[in-house]
């Protein structure tokens, strides 16, 4: 389908392209009649003419072939002693086109060029006006206007473009900031009810004095203090995005936090072995966080879905590669592509952005592991 309907946007503008050749072929042409009172334009007239407004079909691939056959045509026809006049016209259109295609530069030069070219042409070939500054003159009102006109096109053409990236840009902005809103109105407040519950709770504890257990506190304190980062966090994200900016999004995590992320997660109740080798201080700052959201969302899954009583977390950083590796002794099994949730992608899509290797399946000796594999350079 992409052929044929690059061919359709093809053809419309090849006839256009011919068709304009064409009107101002017959319009050269028929101004040329009576052009000169004494001088009947004849067969080869309208031949060069003919010739010089074909080259005009080209002129949107191929301006410079469009510029060089319309002079060259018209200097043939003035070294014929052809009616002068309307013929002009072609090689001034091909200008225009040549200034609207071109970068200021090439065009400056090439004008430049054709401008000496013309002006000695005009003087010590056909010698019609022996005064050279009269046909510097000539020739440069004659290219001035038709190269002026071509660049105020490509600058008006580029601000209109200009003006619709930037309203398409406020359209973006405008959605960023109402799609912040959402998930901090609804997102926000949900983490404030779990971080003002847990609170609620563990004072309704201590004040009642009963000497609950000491898991239930940690656990408590734990979902409290989860999601009052969460929640900091999260506005930390939002609030540029609310204010029509765009997001900090520096790395956060680095492999220094994975301890505390691991104590957080055995408050919890899950046994987690925590084992890091080699000098974390040669991990890029983007690889660092990259392994510790592997490392947080790979043991999120372990809480919620693996139903297992022990974790263990190994990051290997060497000399040019980091190796994580997350394993539980959980029920396993496959994954379901259809019913894979965000965070497995999530980990996928980033280990790959960082030119690395990603593999989430059953263990060997059963449980589930995690792997992620990322090369990086040091200086």
């Amino acid at each position: 389908m992409t052929a044929p309907s690059a061919a359709r946007r093809r053809i419309p503008a090849l006839a256009f392209d011919i068709g304009l050749a064409a009107l101002l072929g017959v319009l050269a042409s028929g101004t040329t009649v009576g052009a000169a009172a004494d001088h009947d334009p004849g067969p080869l007239a309208f031949t060069l003419i003919a010739v010089a407004a074909a080259f005009l079909a080209v002129r949107r691939h191929w301006p410079e072939v469009a510029l060089a056959g319309t002079v060259t045509s018209l200097y043939v026809y003035l070294c014929l002693g052809l009616p002068e006049g309307p013929v002009y016209m072609l090689p001034a259109v091909a200008v225009f086109f040549y200034a609207f295609a071109r970068p200021l530069k090439t065009v400056l030069i090439v004008i430049g060029a054709l401008f000496a070219v013309n002006t000695a042409f005009q003087t010590f070939v056909l010698g019609d006006i022996p005064d050279l500054w009269v046909n510097a003159s000539i020739t440069f009102v004659w290219l001035g206007i038709a190269a002026a006109g071509g660049r105020i096109v490509r600058e008006a053409r580029h601000a209109r473009a200009r003006e619709r990236e930037a309203e398409r840009e406020r359209y973006r902005a405008d959605e960023r900031v109402e799609m912040a809103r959402e998930i901090h109105d609804v997102v926000g407040h949900s983490l404030a009810v779990v971080s003002m519950n847990a609170g609620v709770a563990l004072h309704m504890l201590e004040k009642r004095g009963q000497g609950a257990p000491p898991e239930v506190l940690e656990n408590l304190q734990a979902i409290r203090d989860a999601s009052t980062r969460a929640l900091q966090d999260l506005r930390a994200t939002l609030t540029p995005l609310r204010q029509g900016r765009q997001p900090d999004l520096r790395p956060t995590g680095a492999i220094a936090d994975l301890p505390s992320l691991v104590e957080s997660v055995r408050t919890g109740g899950l046994d987690v072995a925590y084992e890091v080798s080699g000098d974390p201080a040669l991990v890029p700052a983007n690889l660092a966080a990259t392994a510790y959201r592997v490392v947080q969302e790979s043991l999120t899954n372990v809480i919620r879905h693996a139903e297992a009583t022990r974790a263990t977390v190994r990051i290997d950083c060497g000399a040019t590669e980091i190796r994580i590796l997350v394993e539980d002794d959980g029920r396993g099994g496959p994954i379901d592509l259809d019913r894979v949730g965000q965070g497995v992608t999530g980990m996928m899509e980033r280990v790959l952005t960082s030119g690395g290797h990603f593999s989430a399946a059953p263990g060997p000796g059963g449980g589930f592991a995690v792997q992620a594999d990322m090369p990086y350079t040091t200086t």
